[in-house]
This record gives structure tokens, sequence and C-alpha cells, in this order.
């Protein structure tokens, strides 16, 4: 149906996100050295939060 239409090759909204199309923006390089740190430091509690489609997910 809009895969013709707009010229795609697969579906673009999927329920689990594909990780060939993962990007990693200095935003996300930031979110990820907080984590790390959390996770070897064994800080406890770790939360990342985001508006809806900033990347959280991925």
């Amino acid at each position: 149906m809009y895969l013709n239409f707009y010229g795609l090759k697969e579906k673009p909204f999927q329920i689990l996100p594909d990780p060939r199309y993962f990007f990693l923006s200095s935003k996300h390089k930031s979110a990820l050295s907080y984590l790390e740190y959390g996770l070897l430091n064994n800080v406890g509690f770790i939360v990342i939060t985001g508006e809806i489609g900033t990347g959280k997910t991925t």
C-alpha cells in the first residue's frame, strides 16, 4: 500500500526497534556513559527518561 507510494523497501514502523537504524548521537552517547557509570559503580537505581520518540528504547 504505502510502501510503493513512498518508494520504501520495508515497513518503516515496527514494534521492536531495528538496530540497523541505530544512530548514536551526542545525547545518546551521554546517556550511555551515565548508564555505564551507574552499572560499573553499583549506583543502585538508574532511570532514563525522555519524551516519546527520543530514543529511549534504542
